[in-house]
């Protein structure tokens, strides 16, 4: 019994570390959804980045909504002020932000931390996220 209740207490334990951080997504109420186009910034952008979005869509160099990405890995905090979070393992390795602009202003951002660094899987993600939200109609969800 005791052996039993070891063993789900120790899965419960890896499984709570494994929880799957909620992205924050804001969309600018102005903006008329499905959008027609985007077109990727490609400053500051890894080319093996670059070519798993030009697999998901196909960028209009012409289009005036710019859609950035931004990430970073292995992320290390030196305050101490984190010291709890770091040690629950709660602190997370890596970022992954997606903005789409028109001009200066911002129409949507989808922004996720991660406990793994950034791979593709988590690109797929957001991006399907991001169409999910902008390129359907409103009805249609």
């Amino acid at each position: 019994m005791i052996k039993k209740s070891l063993w789900v207490a120790v899965l419960l334990f890896f499984t709570a570390c494994e929880e799957k951080m909620k992205p924050v997504v804001t969309i600018n109420p102005k903006l008329e959804r499905p959008i027609p186009c985007m077109k990727l910034n490609h400053l500051n952008v890894e080319k093996e980045v670059l070519d798993t979005f030009n697999t998901l869509y196909d960028f209009d160099e012409t289009c005036d909504l710019i859609l950035s990405v931004s990430y970073k890995t292995d992320i290390v905090c030196n305050s101490t002020q984190n010291v709890y979070m770091k040690n629950v393992g709660k602190f997370p390795k890596s970022y992954l932000k997606l903005e789409l602009r028109k001009g200066l202003e911002m129409q949507y951002s989808y922004y996720i931390d991660l406990h793994s660094n950034v791979d593709e899987d988590d690109i797929e993600e957001g991006f399907e996220r991001l169409k999910d939200d902008l390129l359907k109609d409103k009805g249609d969800k």
